[in-house]
């Protein structure tokens, strides 16, 4: 699990709640957490947040601009009725921590437990996507291993074995290293440098 955020001065929150004491509230205890917070109702619109805190009993979809469960940030919901259907809601949005209305007073317990689960998400869903980058490169792997066999007139399996060896020189994936032997490192993705 990544480890937990339990700093946010200087951060930024939008509250997508409709009601004007709840916001106040939350208002106040974000401040003395050194958070910056913004009412946003009906919708969340425009602007750079580092968190939302949304109302599960009248969110939906048309609130939040982007699609399910791919939030660009931290999200706390605001729990009232607990209500199946809200909470369904909440869960098909990946709703990162849960903090009841009635207990605003462990809002920075929400906030840490939001964000580790949003950075966890993130790291998750890279890692996915690197995965399938160096799947693509399955075909590139073999023609570095079949350059090098025939520049070193070796067998595949020490031809594999000092592709492996460029990949630990470099620090970087094996598909990589197969992209920079067969000269095309500009496809290697920025920052790649994960392990073989």
């Amino acid at each position: 699990m990544s480890q937990a955020m339990t700093h946010f001065l200087g951060g930024r929150a939008a509250v997508l709640h409709p009601a004007p004491p709840v916001c106040e509230q939350l208002h106040r205890r974000l401040a003395a957490l050194g958070i910056a917070a913004e009412r946003r109702w009906p919708e969340l619109g425009e602007g750079a947040f580092d968190l939302v805190l949304i109302d599960l009993d009248t969110a939906h979809d048309r609130q939040l601009p982007w699609p399910k469960g791919a939030a660009p940030m931290p999200m706390v919901g605001l729990v009232g009725s607990e209500s199946p259907s809200r909470l369904n809601w909440a869960l098909a949005h990946q709703i990162d921590a849960f903090l009841p209305q009635t207990a605003l007073a462990n809002l920075y317990s929400a906030l840490v437990v939001a964000s580790a689960r949003h950075a966890e998400r993130r790291r998750i869903a890279q890692d996915a996507a690197e995965a399938a980058r160096r799947n693509t490169l399955r075909l590139e792997v073999i023609q570095a291993v079949q350059t090098i066999m025939q520049q070193d007139r070796a067998d595949a399996p020490r031809a594999l074995k000092k592709l492996r060896a460029l990949a630990m020189v470099e620090r970087c994936a094996l598909e990589d290293a197969a992209l920079m032997l067969l000269g095309r490192g500009n496809e290697r993705r920025s920052g790649a440098g994960a392990q073989k």
